[in-house]
């Protein structure tokens, strides 16, 4: 009878995987089940462990910003006990990060096909972000590799309308010279991916202003980055956020993502980039009626417990980044706490 209810189930996986196989669309019942797979994967904090089989050398020298060239690879897992693996084609990605004076490994991005990922811990996926270490020999930048995930993991507890993010341990292997580096990345939740999540649509309208978004949503936007001190976004120039709509003629609202330019962060490269002006903690929102500013506040203070939780809890950061970590987060709510201090910061300095 076992025997007999294994091969009921495994017939069961090769109708649900040829049925994907059949049609580059797939059917309302199999499109459910991917969503619902998808979703799944970031609600997770279970670290996944891979393997990553590439040609490295040739990923490395891959710095160019406007191609479009996929890299052929193998993410070798361990899913339910069974060893997989699985076709994927990867590709360099991003802006600072990419230039080699900057990284020498460089951020990548993931193509799965929906077919080859079918009962796997990737189902549903489809184009992933892969945020990586930057530096292989410094044990510093993986920290902030580490301390950029936990930024992410912070804004999940201040708006639904967050990317997510997913941890991973990566054995990184070089198919030609057999060479291994293992390193802790991230993997982030796709934009299309978070947009089908909050029922929105994203939209790119640049020279948009604060005051033509969601008031509340940018006043957390603005709040959160000033509390891990970046001020390395826009949102009339579209930079490091993304803007999403309900497509109800409704103001849209604001994602902020890519943090490594922040003070939580504090990559080695930040303060050569940003310039000391900019590195000062200033308040990039714009300015609000008082009971606004403080009804947001409010939220944050309800947060404080989690927040710092969430520092505390991870524990592949080390104790002295955990530390300083926490001086931040401990000196935007001194801030929250002195009505005086607020408003001087998120009031008479705000953006008129």
């Amino acid at each position: 009878m076992r025997n007999m209810m294994k091969g009921l189930v495994i017939i069961l996986c090769l109708l649900l995987t040829n049925t994907v196989l059949a049609s580059d669309k797939p059917d309302a019942s199999m499109r459910e089940r991917l969503k619902t797979s998808a979703n799944n994967f970031f609600q997770s904090d279970e670290i996944i462990h891979i393997t990553v089989r590439a040609d490295f050398q040739a990923l490395r020298a891959d710095r160019d910003k406007s191609s479009n060239d996929y890299h052929p690879a193998f993410v070798d897992l361990v899913d339910d006990g069974d060893s997989l693996q699985i076709p994927v084609k990867i590709k360099t990605r991003g802006n600072f990060r990419l230039k080699t004076e900057n990284c020498d490994f460089p951020p990548l991005r993931f193509n799965f096909k929906t077919r080859d990922v079918i009962n796997t811990v990737f189902e549903g996926q489809d184009k992933l972000k892969l945020v990586t270490h930057c530096r292989d020999t410094s044990e510093i930048m993986q920290q902030t590799m580490l301390r950029e995930y936990l930024v992410y993991k912070l804004y999940n507890h201040i708006s639904e309308t967050s990317l997510r993010v997913r941890l991973v341990k990566v054995k990184y292997l070089d198919i030609n010279y057999g060479e291994e580096l293992n390193k802790y990345a991230f993997f982030i939740e796709s934009t299309e991916q978070a947009a089908e999540r909050l029922g929105m649509e994203e939209i790119e309208m640049a020279n948009l202003t604060q005051q033509q978004l969601v008031e509340e949503n940018i006043l957390k936007v603005a709040l959160f980055n000033y509390m891990i001190g970046n001020t390395d976004w826009s949102i009339p120039k579209l930079h490091n956020v993304i803007l999403m709509s309900d497509g109800r003629h409704t103001p849209p609202v604001a994602i902020p993502y890519d943090f490594d330019m922040s003070e939580f962060v504090d990559a080695s490269y930040m303060h050569l980039y940003m310039g000391q002006e900019l590195l000062e903690n200033r308040y990039k929102g714009k300015k609000v009626a008082i009971e606004n500013l403080e009804h947001v506040i409010k939220h944050y203070q309800e947060k404080k417990k989690d927040l710092i939780s969430t520092v505390l809890n991870l524990e592949q950061l080390d104790l002295a980044c955990k530390q300083e970590c926490l001086k931040l987060i401990d000196s935007f709510y001194q801030v929250l706490s002195n009505r005086q201090a607020y408003r001087k910061a998120f009031i008479a300095e705000a953006i008129r």
